[in-house]
This record gives structure tokens, sequence and C-alpha cells, in this order.
């Protein structure tokens, strides 16, 4: 840590308007963190979707605590409040959801579920897709107990690895603060190494190198996110044939579109066909609960995630496509 880490952690914050807001190496280690701080011990439970990345569910596991998997919103790849509803029980500790391709989950949704319940529940946001996304007017960071993000290599900002986490109060971000290097508190006035440890922590700090990258990044992040934003749209608009389900958007929520994400029923040969024409497609992430490390939270009541994850396939989207790329793409789809 040092001069560029702080420079590049306040410019952060103050993009995603949320003051307590601190710097990780990843992804993985925010969410590593926001485990930690909802308190997930061996035998507890946590609610979350199967439609991610394994980063996301591997640091629960890792805590002994039993993964519950709910199931999706096949319209939308993201998790289902009416199926967080039926799994909770007095060992939940906290729901995640991801924001998948950039489109807000149903926050409020989940709150309410959540608020129902009557218990001590955290909200966990994995927003490594979200980076630019709104929900109700915000900038996802500040909607939920702890909001997660990432700047891995292929985001939409990159610092070549490393992350963030937001929190809702200062009680919270002091501890991340002291939690991310051992324990200690790197702002300590006097020799740091004299300080008591109360809290065992990690090494999960962003260096300064990386940090210097963001703040470069920084300067270009508004326009690489609005030229996704705008493919997006874009791509919603004109792709118009009735085999393929584009995804529906939540009328109180933006999306920032990290990929583009239709529906088809033979996938296949719709990949087959786009690379014969000279475009890419990839289908990004595989649902979790059929991963051997999570066999203890298989579940067979996962329609959703079943009809999504066997027509999902991701086309390019990103800041990099020219007009007549995007025109290339969108007449390719309709001829279908």
């Amino acid at each position: 840590e040092g001069k560029y880490s702080d420079k590049f952690e306040n410019m952060f914050a103050s993009y995603v308007n949320n003051k307590h807001t601190s710097l990780v190496n990843s992804c993985t280690s925010a969410l590593t963190l926001a485990y930690h701080l909802s308190d997930l011990k061996k035998d507890d439970e946590i609610i979350t979707t199967p439609m991610t990345c394994m980063a996301t569910n591997e640091p629960a596991h890792n805590t002994g605590a039993k993964l519950v998997f709910a199931d999706i919103d096949p319209s939308t790849g993201n998790i289902d409040p009416e199926s967080v509803k039926k799994l909770i029980t007095k060992r939940t500790k906290a729901v995640v959801g991801v924001h998948w391709a950039g489109e807000p989950f149903d926050i409020d949704g989940i709150k309410n579920v959540v608020k129902e319940s009557g218990q001590d529940i955290k909200i966990v946001e994995d927003a490594a897709h979200a980076l630019g996304a709104q929900y109700k007017g915000k900038p996802i960071g500040s909607h939920s107990d702890y909001v997660c993000f990432s700047f891995q290599a292929i985001k939409h900002l990159t610092t070549v690895d490393g992350g963030a986490i937001c929190c809702n109060n200062k009680e919270d971000d002091k501890r991340i603060k002291k939690l991310r290097w051992f324990g200690l508190d790197r702002k300590y006035k006097g020799s740091k190494w004299t300080q008591d440890i109360a809290e065992s922590g990690y090494k999960f700090h962003m260096n300064n190198v990386n940090a210097a990258i963001g703040i470069e990044q920084m300067k270009y992040i508004d326009n690489i996110i609005s030229s996704h934003i705008k493919n997006g749209l874009y791509y919603d608009q004109m792709i118009n044939n009735t085999k393929i389900i584009k995804l529906k958007r939540n009328k109180n929520a933006s999306s920032s579109f990290w990929i583009y994400t239709i529906l088809t029923e033979d996938r296949d040969k719709l990949q087959k066909y786009l690379r014969k024409n000279g475009i890419a497609s990839d289908v990004v992430h595989v649902r979790n609960d059929k991963y051997s490390v999570f066999k203890n939270s298989k579940s067979d009541c996962l329609k959703g995630a079943d009809y999504f994850c066997e027509r999902m396939l991701n086309i390019p989207v990103g800041w990099w496509l020219s007009d007549a790329q995007k025109e290339h793409i969108v007449r390719v789809i309709n001829e279908y």
C-alpha cells in the first residue's frame, strides 16, 4: 500500500458514491472478507446463486458453511427472491446475489425476503459484472451490507488483478481495512508492528503498482462503460429474431452490459453459425451446483437454472466494437 493505493481508493469510492470502500487484491478476497464479516461458520447456511463464477461460492464453502443454491429467474439469470424465501432457515447467515452480465438483481426483493424472516441475515452483492450499473438511480456499491467488485484483466476497469469491497457503516469499514492486512492498521501512528492484533486477518491489500494502473484506468472508465451500455442497448433494440430471446430488463435498474446474454433453443447450432460468420461467443460461466466440490449442496429443483443454462450464450458487446461490427452481429443473428 502507499500513496497510489490511497489515491485510487478515494477515486473509486467517489465513483461508486460510497466512502466506506476498501481496495483489495481480488474480488475473491473481497468476497472472503464479506463472508468473514457475515460471521459464517461450520453448519451455518448461506443462500447463493449457482449461475456465477466459482469465485463467488468457493470462499463461502471454505468457511465450513453449507451452500444452499437458490433458483434463478430464467429471464434475467439473476437470483430469484421467491426461491430464496423458501430456503431461509434458522441457520441462514447470508444471501449472496450476482448481478448477471451487469444487470442488477432484484435487491429490494431480497431485502424484503430477509426482513420478513425476522433474522439477522447479511446481503452480499457480487458486483464483478456490474461496475457502472445502477439500481433505483444509485450506482451499484451502497445498496447492501457488502458489495464486491472485480478489477481482473477482462473487467470494465482493470488493475491487472484487484478488487474492492464496499460496506454500509463505519465500523465494518474500519474492520475491513485491518483485516485486509493481517489485522493491523496501516495508518497507525508510530511503529505499526507494535499494535495488538485483536482479530486474525489476511494479506488481501492492493499494492501501489496495481493501484497506479487503476488510477490511469479511471481516466477512461466513463467512456468504456458508456460504450458497453450503448452497444447493449443497440442489441436490445435491433435484435428481433424470434429464435433469439433477449434478457428481461429491470425497470428499476440499468445494466452495465459487461457481457450480452441471449437465449436460444439450440446453442451449439447458433454458436457454430456465429463462428462461421466471424463472431465469437461463449457461455462465460458454468453453473456451480454441478461441481463435485459442492456435492453436498446439490438440488434437483432449479428449473430456472436448468432452462437458462441450456440456452445461454454471450456475444461481443465491448467498447472495442465498431459500428460496422455491431451491425454485422445484428444482421447475422437476425438472419439465423
